[in-house]
């Protein structure tokens, strides 16, 4: 239970000891290999001197903590730490190998298939997203003449606008002078009296400045003389300008024009909420997807051409994997009924139903289930659903056996896999975990001396009733034998003690 609650099983309150505040189960595992390292880093878990850390804290209302190398850390983080490299069979547990998906992944390992199935499940991925490419586009399609209708009752409105930064500021600046139309008629007016029309105008003043200089002989030099000609002629000048200046050519549009077309200015920007530099960009993105949707259909031709080859594609590749599989799945057939021969399970038959599916999936076309016949003329059943613990255990274990070198588990715990067998059985089943072993690390609860004798290390659990103050408490000791002490557990188990 404790290892089950480091790998992401459900808490429970029950779990906390009587008058204590919280329950804390917590391990530590040794990372050996840097794909495991890696795991955990990209998990966003880094692992620190090589050593894995798993907390659980349970309080007292059942709610609970996860720490991952001293990290907090989400239930669903162990849970698929411990799918990735722990496996844990209990008497009628089969936590994978009851998955069809987890059996099409052993036999994938035995068939040396990685390397296909990997070029094919990427194929896949690409295929998958043509296939939403292209219900994107069906979905478009359907909704493209509505679609069409929208943009171009929203393009003729802009379009008659044609919304340009550099007309509206030309507008704001007529409307300004067609407002003030009057008022500039009038301080034109006084121009044009000041410089040449009124009495007494600039115009003649300056005339007459020159009548005094050049009847005044030797008073004044020649520059002064050209000084007052430069000065006359460029009021002349100034005079003819203004004189040209025309009121009325600036009507031309009319004030009631120019504010009808700026208003239409403030209506479409309130329309579309936006500046008149934005309103010349969603002109141009109206047009554009105007333009998409008019090439929509040749598209989706498109798109549906290129699934059909790629769909070829993925059943060639998936037809002769699939073979592959045909194949390895007789040679494992073989070699797990011959193991479980040798595990004292005489007249059991290992079999893999594997069939061809019609449509394609992530795994290829492959449907498989590991089945078994324990008592022969009784028929095959799935060996999640063997009823015999002993029986299940065993043919869990010789599977483990036979692709233990294969897969990425690193752990096993079999939780009394001694249920039911005892003698030559148990014999075997002790050098079966002893193979698997070499591979990967076996932790095994039992009750039997043969397999007991063959382990590397015997942690003896025992408990025991105190007593304090007038109270009695039950406590749990854990013992490491080595020496005698393990050979006594041994007899101890074989009841010679």
């Amino acid at each position: 239970d404790a290892f089950q609650l480091l790998l992401g099983a459900r808490s429970d309150k029950k779990l906390v000891r009587k008058n204590s505040e919280c329950a804390i189960v917590e391990g530590v595992f040794k990372a050996r290999s840097s794909e495991i390292k890696s795991y955990f880093d990209e998990e966003g878990f880094p692992v620190e001197e090589n050593e894995i850390v798993i907390k659980r804290v349970i309080y007292q209302n059942g709610k609970s903590k996860a720490f991952l190398n001293h990290l907090s850390c989400p239930i669903s983080t162990l849970s698929k730490f411990s799918k990735s490299f722990v496996d844990l069979v209990g008497q009628f547990e089969n936590q994978k190998l009851g998955s069809h998906e987890y059996q099409l992944y052993l036999l994938d390992q035995f068939s040396k298939n990685e390397e296909k199935l990997k070029d094919y499940q990427e194929l896949f991925g690409h295929y998958q997203d043509l296939t939403k490419i292209f219900e994107g586009l069906q979905i478009k399609v359907r909704e493209k003449e509505q679609r069409e209708d929208y943009l171009r009752f929203q393009l003729s409105e802009l379009e008659a606008l044609n919304p340009s930064t550099e007309r509206e500021n030309e507008l704001v600046e007529k409307k300004a002078m067609l407002l003030n139309k009057e008022e500039n008629a009038l301080a034109l007016q006084s121009i044009q009296e000041i410089l040449s029309e009124g009495d007494n105008n600039t115009l003649q003043q300056i005339k007459l400045i020159q009548k005094f200089v050049s009847n005044t002989s030797g008073l004044f030099n020649s520059e002064i003389e050209d000084k007052i000609n430069t000065v006359s002629g460029l009021l002349e000048d100034l005079s003819y300008d203004v004189s040209r200046i025309d009121l009325n050519g600036e009507d031309e549009e009319g004030l009631d024009s120019v504010l009808d077309e700026l208003d239409s200015y403030q209506k479409v920007k309130r329309k579309f909420n936006v500046t008149t530099e934005e309103l010349i960009k969603i002109t141009e993105n109206f047009q554009k997807e105007l333009n998409a949707l008019n090439q929509m259909d040749s598209e989706l031709a498109k798109v549906q051409s290129e699934i059909h080859t790629t769909e070829d594609k993925l059943f060639k590749k998936a037809t002769e994997i699939h073979k592959i599989r045909q194949e390895k799945a007789q040679e494992l057939e073989r070699l797990i009924t011959r193991g479980l021969s040798e595990l004292n399970m005489k007249g059991s038959t290992f079999k893999i139903n594997i069939q061809k599916a019609q449509k394609l999936n992530i795994t290829g076309l492959t449907q498989l289930s590991f089945t078994a016949e324990t008592n022969p003329g009784e028929g095959f059943y799935n060996i999640k659903d063997i009823a015999s613990g002993g029986e299940l255990s065993r043919i869990l274990l010789c599977l483990r056996q036979i692709v233990a070198s294969e897969d990425s588990i690193s752990i096993f715990f079999f939780d009394e896999i001694d249920t039911g067998i005892g003698g030559e059985t148990a014999s075997k089943v002790a050098e079966a975990l002893k193979k698997v072993s070499q591979k990967s690390q076996v932790l095994a609860i039992t009750h039997l001396p043969q397999i007991a004798k063959m382990v590397d290390e015997i942690i003896y659990v025992d408990k025991k009733s105190l007593k304090s103050d007038n109270s009695v408490r039950t406590i749990s000791f854990v013992e490491n034998k080595t020496g005698d002490d393990r050979d006594q557990v041994i007899q101890q188990l074989a009841g010679l003690v």
